[in-house]
Protein backbone atom coordinates (compact mmCIF):
# COMPACT_ATOMS: atom_id res chain seq x y z
CA UNK A 1 0.00 0.00 0.00
CA UNK A 2 1.40 3.44 -0.87
CA UNK A 3 2.76 5.47 2.00
CA UNK A 4 0.24 8.26 1.54
CA UNK A 5 -2.60 5.72 2.00
CA UNK A 6 -1.19 4.68 5.41
CA UNK A 7 -1.18 8.31 6.41
CA UNK A 8 -4.81 8.72 5.34
CA UNK A 9 -5.88 5.67 7.40
CA UNK A 10 -4.08 6.99 10.45
CA UNK A 11 -5.82 10.32 10.06
CA UNK A 12 -9.21 8.59 9.88
CA UNK A 13 -8.89 6.84 13.25
CA UNK A 14 -11.54 8.05 15.76
CA UNK A 15 -10.35 10.70 18.19
CA UNK A 16 -12.10 12.45 21.06
CA UNK A 17 -13.54 15.71 19.89
CA UNK A 18 -12.31 18.87 21.53
CA UNK A 19 -14.92 20.89 23.44
CA UNK A 20 -16.63 23.28 21.02
CA UNK A 21 -15.83 26.24 23.27
CA UNK A 22 -12.09 25.67 23.05
CA UNK A 23 -10.15 26.02 26.30
CA UNK A 24 -13.08 27.34 28.34
CA UNK A 25 -14.71 23.95 28.92
CA UNK A 26 -14.97 24.11 32.72
CA UNK A 27 -16.38 27.63 32.64
CA UNK A 28 -18.97 26.70 30.01
CA UNK A 29 -19.98 23.59 31.95
CA UNK A 30 -20.65 25.65 35.09
CA UNK A 31 -22.68 28.19 33.10
CA UNK A 32 -24.77 25.37 31.66
CA UNK A 33 -25.40 23.93 35.13
CA UNK A 34 -26.37 27.36 36.49
CA UNK A 35 -28.76 27.87 33.60
CA UNK A 36 -30.16 24.36 34.00
CA UNK A 37 -31.04 25.10 37.62
CA UNK A 38 -33.00 28.13 36.47
CA UNK A 39 -34.79 26.42 33.57
CA UNK A 40 -35.64 23.23 35.46
CA UNK A 41 -36.98 25.31 38.35
CA UNK A 42 -39.18 27.39 36.06
CA UNK A 43 -40.43 24.68 33.70
CA UNK A 44 -39.84 21.31 35.35
CA UNK A 45 -38.10 18.45 33.59
CA UNK A 46 -40.72 17.86 30.89
CA UNK A 47 -41.05 21.55 30.06
CA UNK A 48 -37.33 22.26 29.92
CA UNK A 49 -35.27 21.86 26.76
CA UNK A 50 -31.57 21.74 26.02
CA UNK A 51 -31.97 24.71 23.69
CA UNK A 52 -33.56 26.83 26.43
CA UNK A 53 -30.70 25.96 28.77
CA UNK A 54 -28.04 26.80 26.20
CA UNK A 55 -29.71 30.11 25.36
CA UNK A 56 -29.79 31.06 29.05
CA UNK A 57 -26.15 30.02 29.43
CA UNK A 58 -24.97 31.78 26.28
CA UNK A 59 -23.59 28.47 25.00
CA UNK A 60 -24.18 26.24 21.99
CA UNK A 61 -26.24 23.08 21.83
CA UNK A 62 -23.10 21.24 20.73
CA UNK A 63 -21.38 22.36 23.96
CA UNK A 64 -24.26 20.98 26.03
CA UNK A 65 -24.16 17.70 24.12
CA UNK A 66 -20.40 17.47 24.58
CA UNK A 67 -20.52 18.01 28.35
CA UNK A 68 -23.72 16.11 29.18
CA UNK A 69 -25.03 14.19 26.19
CA UNK A 70 -28.74 14.33 27.10
CA UNK A 71 -31.31 16.28 29.08
CA UNK A 72 -31.48 13.46 31.62
CA UNK A 73 -27.72 13.60 32.18
CA UNK A 74 -27.86 17.38 32.51
CA UNK A 75 -30.55 17.14 35.19
CA UNK A 76 -28.59 14.42 37.01
CA UNK A 77 -25.47 16.59 37.10
CA UNK A 78 -27.50 19.63 38.14
CA UNK A 79 -28.87 17.73 41.12
CA UNK A 80 -25.59 16.01 41.93
CA UNK A 81 -23.70 19.31 42.05
CA UNK A 82 -25.84 20.45 44.99
CA UNK A 83 -26.91 17.17 46.56
CA UNK A 84 -23.56 15.38 46.37
CA UNK A 85 -21.72 17.49 48.99
CA UNK A 86 -24.75 17.45 51.29
CA UNK A 87 -25.05 13.67 51.13
CA UNK A 88 -21.33 13.25 51.74
CA UNK A 89 -21.60 15.31 54.92
CA UNK A 90 -24.68 13.36 56.00
CA UNK A 91 -22.90 10.04 55.67
CA UNK A 92 -19.77 11.39 57.34
CA UNK A 93 -21.79 12.66 60.32
CA UNK A 94 -23.70 9.42 60.67
CA UNK A 95 -20.53 7.38 60.33
CA UNK A 96 -18.78 9.39 63.05
CA UNK A 97 -21.75 9.00 65.37
CA UNK A 98 -21.85 5.24 64.82
CA UNK A 99 -18.11 4.94 65.41
CA UNK A 100 -18.37 6.83 68.70
CA UNK A 101 -21.36 4.73 69.75
CA UNK A 102 -19.29 1.53 69.39
CA UNK A 103 -22.23 -0.63 68.36
CA UNK A 104 -24.86 0.96 70.59
CA UNK A 105 -28.01 2.41 68.98
CA UNK A 106 -27.80 6.14 68.39
CA UNK A 107 -30.05 8.71 69.96
CA UNK A 108 -32.88 9.52 67.56
CA UNK A 109 -32.22 13.26 67.83
CA UNK A 110 -28.63 12.88 66.69
CA UNK A 111 -29.68 10.78 63.67
CA UNK A 112 -32.22 13.36 62.57
CA UNK A 113 -29.72 16.18 63.09
CA UNK A 114 -27.11 14.33 61.00
CA UNK A 115 -29.63 14.20 58.16
CA UNK A 116 -30.91 17.79 58.39
CA UNK A 117 -27.95 19.92 59.50
CA UNK A 118 -25.90 19.58 56.29
CA UNK A 119 -28.74 21.24 54.37
CA UNK A 120 -28.48 24.28 56.63
CA UNK A 121 -24.69 24.27 56.39
CA UNK A 122 -24.99 24.40 52.61
CA UNK A 123 -27.47 27.25 52.88
CA UNK A 124 -25.12 29.22 55.11
CA UNK A 125 -22.16 28.62 52.79
CA UNK A 126 -23.90 29.82 49.63
CA UNK A 127 -27.26 31.52 50.00
CA UNK A 128 -27.54 32.38 46.28
CA UNK A 129 -26.79 28.82 45.17
CA UNK A 130 -29.22 27.42 47.73
CA UNK A 131 -31.96 29.77 46.58
CA UNK A 132 -31.56 28.54 43.01
CA UNK A 133 -31.38 24.88 43.91
CA UNK A 134 -34.31 24.93 46.33
CA UNK A 135 -36.58 25.94 43.45
CA UNK A 136 -35.44 22.91 41.48
CA UNK A 137 -35.97 20.63 44.46
CA UNK A 138 -39.48 21.94 45.09
CA UNK A 139 -40.45 21.57 41.44
CA UNK A 140 -39.09 18.05 41.11
CA UNK A 141 -40.76 16.82 44.30
CA UNK A 142 -44.09 18.37 43.44
CA UNK A 143 -44.44 16.88 39.95
CA UNK A 144 -41.85 14.15 39.34
CA UNK A 145 -42.02 12.27 36.04
CA UNK A 146 -40.66 8.75 35.88
CA UNK A 147 -37.13 9.72 34.89
CA UNK A 148 -36.86 12.11 37.84
CA UNK A 149 -38.16 9.50 40.27
CA UNK A 150 -35.47 7.12 39.03
CA UNK A 151 -32.84 9.81 39.44
CA UNK A 152 -33.93 10.53 43.00
CA UNK A 153 -33.58 6.86 43.85
CA UNK A 154 -30.06 6.88 42.41
CA UNK A 155 -29.04 10.04 44.27
CA UNK A 156 -30.74 9.36 47.60
CA UNK A 157 -30.95 5.55 47.74
CA UNK A 158 -27.79 5.06 49.85
CA UNK A 159 -28.86 7.89 52.18
CA UNK A 160 -32.30 6.39 52.72
CA UNK A 161 -30.84 2.96 53.42
CA UNK A 162 -28.32 4.22 55.97
CA UNK A 163 -30.62 6.58 57.84
CA UNK A 164 -33.66 4.31 57.87
CA UNK A 165 -31.42 1.58 59.26
CA UNK A 166 -30.10 3.87 62.00
CA UNK A 167 -33.62 5.01 62.91
CA UNK A 168 -34.82 1.39 63.04
CA UNK A 169 -32.04 0.57 65.50
CA UNK A 170 -33.00 3.58 67.64
CA UNK A 171 -36.69 2.61 67.56
CA UNK A 172 -36.65 -1.19 67.80
CA UNK A 173 -40.36 -1.43 68.61
CA UNK A 174 -41.39 0.37 65.42
CA UNK A 175 -42.43 -1.51 62.31
CA UNK A 176 -40.23 -1.04 59.26
CA UNK A 177 -43.09 0.38 57.22
CA UNK A 178 -43.75 3.03 59.88
CA UNK A 179 -40.10 4.07 59.91
CA UNK A 180 -39.95 4.27 56.12
CA UNK A 181 -43.12 6.37 55.99
CA UNK A 182 -41.81 8.58 58.78
CA UNK A 183 -38.59 9.16 56.85
CA UNK A 184 -40.54 10.12 53.74
CA UNK A 185 -42.49 12.64 55.81
CA UNK A 186 -39.20 13.97 57.16
CA UNK A 187 -38.00 14.56 53.62
CA UNK A 188 -41.28 16.32 52.88
CA UNK A 189 -40.78 18.72 55.78
CA UNK A 190 -37.21 19.38 54.65
CA UNK A 191 -38.24 20.11 51.05
CA UNK A 192 -41.00 22.42 52.28
CA UNK A 193 -38.47 24.44 54.25
CA UNK A 194 -35.64 24.61 51.72
CA UNK A 195 -38.05 25.47 48.89
CA UNK A 196 -38.87 28.73 50.68
CA UNK A 197 -42.46 27.90 51.60
CA UNK A 198 -42.11 28.27 55.36
CA UNK A 199 -44.04 31.39 56.32
CA UNK A 200 -43.40 33.13 59.65
CA UNK A 201 -46.03 35.87 59.39
CA UNK A 202 -49.65 35.80 58.22
CA UNK A 203 -50.32 36.52 54.59
CA UNK A 204 -50.73 40.22 53.93
CA UNK A 205 -53.64 41.73 52.05
CA UNK A 206 -51.58 41.82 48.84
CA UNK A 207 -50.77 38.12 49.13
CA UNK A 208 -47.19 38.61 50.24
CA UNK A 209 -45.53 36.64 53.00
CA UNK A 210 -42.35 36.70 55.01
CA UNK A 211 -40.29 33.53 54.80
CA UNK A 212 -38.10 32.09 57.53
CA UNK A 213 -34.84 33.37 56.01
CA UNK A 214 -35.85 36.95 56.78
CA UNK A 215 -36.87 36.55 60.42
CA UNK A 216 -35.59 33.33 61.95
CA UNK A 217 -32.05 32.06 62.26
CA UNK A 218 -31.08 28.84 60.55
CA UNK A 219 -30.31 27.26 63.90
CA UNK A 220 -33.71 28.05 65.39
CA UNK A 221 -35.50 26.57 62.37
CA UNK A 222 -33.23 23.51 62.43
CA UNK A 223 -33.86 22.83 66.13
CA UNK A 224 -37.61 23.18 65.66
CA UNK A 225 -37.47 20.78 62.71
CA UNK A 226 -35.48 18.22 64.72
CA UNK A 227 -37.97 18.36 67.58
CA UNK A 228 -40.91 18.08 65.17
CA UNK A 229 -39.47 15.15 63.21
CA UNK A 230 -38.37 13.24 66.31
CA UNK A 231 -41.83 13.59 67.85
CA UNK A 232 -43.40 12.34 64.64
CA UNK A 233 -41.11 9.34 64.37
CA UNK A 234 -41.79 8.36 67.99
CA UNK A 235 -45.55 8.87 67.79
CA UNK A 236 -47.72 5.79 68.10
CA UNK A 237 -49.81 5.08 65.03
CA UNK A 238 -53.49 4.55 65.75
CA UNK A 239 -55.07 1.48 64.18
Amino acid sequence: MPRHADSQLADSRPTRLAPPEGGRGAETRERLLDAAEQIFAERGFEGASIRAVTQAAGASVSAANYHFGSKEALLRETLLRRVGPINERRLARLGALEENAAGRPLELETIVEAFLRPVFEEHAASVDATNRFRQVAARLYSDPPGVVATMKRELFGPIVTRFVGAIAAALPDKKQEEIELGFQLTVGVMVHVISGHLVTTPLSEDGGCECWTSRLSDESVLQQMIAFVVAGLRAERKS
